[in-house]
């Protein structure tokens, strides 16, 4: 099996460390090559809760690539909300800043993947990230109560649409199935790149740290499996480097540190007690099939008949002002495209 190289470089060396490894990584012709960077955008948060890349990171990978001749496009995909935009979201993060104006809704339009061998058929993914040339992912480095931690592969989960990503978790409600659908939806569209954002975060109890460092690869699992070991978690706790290990995605042995790989000292993951899966996934399954009780209703006192919500759903069900509910598959994707704000959802038990 091929070494994976993972990279352990200080965010104070950042721009020079840039050109270094996409250089090593044989990213040095980016000349209006379409990049799409894609952080975590988990929730609107301030920077300072470590909970979404950071900004800093994000506005220094734009930089280098727009002065290496790149058409660079920035966007994540969080799940819709009534109370929120996309936009509002990306604004309270720092995104749309640290973006520079290249920032993209990237739920509006989706493209249809069949894989008929794996566990989730048929997928939705974006199309901007389907259709870019480069795939420069930034994921947070995080704690999960699902899955221990959130990293390089989990980050993929957001190319799938907003509304999509409940669905996804009511079908695999287990830690051991969504783990496996999780490598499946990575294995689609794979980063060209990952930057794991390690700079400011936060263990399972909300403690600060500031290790100040970014963790660098090709291979998501090299990526996690080495995020794992600085944070003192054994790898096979976190399912998805374990699934991936077994069948035969990555060998440990294969990867190649370059860099101080210094355990953060006292980081605590999610507590785990017996029966703790099950109870998670029990009410996980509860709170999703609540989630997607809620169906799209169009207001025709605030419709213009633009048409957009009928060209952007990607199951057909809306013609004119109606919409198919035996056809619509949760998706919202109508209501993060209507700027009329006459898209709302309606729950329907």
């Amino acid at each position: 099996m091929k070494r994976q190289r993972v990279y352990i470089k200080s965010i104070n060396d950042i721009d020079e460390s840039l050109v270094e490894i996409f250089d090593s990584f044989g990213l040095n012709n980016l000349s209006r090559k379409r990049v799409f960077v894609k952080p975590n955008m988990l929730r609107p948060a301030e920077p300072e809760e470590a909970v979404v890349t950071d900004p800093e990171l994000i506005a220094h990978v734009v930089s280098f690539l727009t002065r290496a001749g790149a058409n660079v496009a920035v966007g994540d995909n969080p799940v819709p909300n009534k109370s929120y935009t996309e936009l509002q979201v990306a604004s309270r993060c720092g995104f749309l800043e640290a973006a520079q104006g290249r920032f993209r809704s990237i739920g509006k339009y989706s493209k249809l993947i069949k894989r008929p061998d794996n566990m989730l058929k048929e997928i939705y993914i974006s199309k901007e990230i389907a259709d870019c040339d480069i795939l420069i992912s930034l994921p947070k480095f995080r704690t999960h109560d699902l899955t221990t931690m959130t990293l390089a592969v989990k980050n993929q989960f957001g190319i799938i649409p907003g509304g999509l990503k409940p669905y996804i978790h009511s079908k695999f409600p287990g830690i051991d199935d969504f783990s496996k659908v999780l490598l499946e939806i990575y294995e689609i569209c794979p980063p060209d790149l990952i930057i794991v954002d390690c700079i400011n975060i936060i263990d399972a109890r909300g403690k600060k740290y500031s290790p100040g460092v970014i963790i660098i690869g090709a291979n998501g699992h090299a990526v996690d499996h080495t995020c794992a070991l600085l944070a003192g978690i054994t790898p096979d706790r976190i399912p998805t480097l374990r699934w991936a290990r077994e069948k035969g995605l990555y060998d440990p042995d294969d990867i190649e540190v370059y860099g101080r790989l210094d355990i953060i000292k006292d980081y605590a993951a999610p507590f785990r007690f017996p029966f703790r899966s099950s109870i998670v996934q029990s009410i996980a399954q509860i709170l999703y099939r609540l989630w997607l009780a809620r169906t799209p209703v169009i207001n025709i006192q605030k419709c213009t008949d633009c048409g957009l919500c009928e060209d952007v759903c990607p199951a057909h069900c809306i013609r004119g002002r109606f919409i198919d509910h035996r056809k619509c598959i949760r998706c919202y994707c109508c209501i993060e495209i209507c700027s009329n704000q006459a898209i709302r959802t309606k729950f329907h038990l």
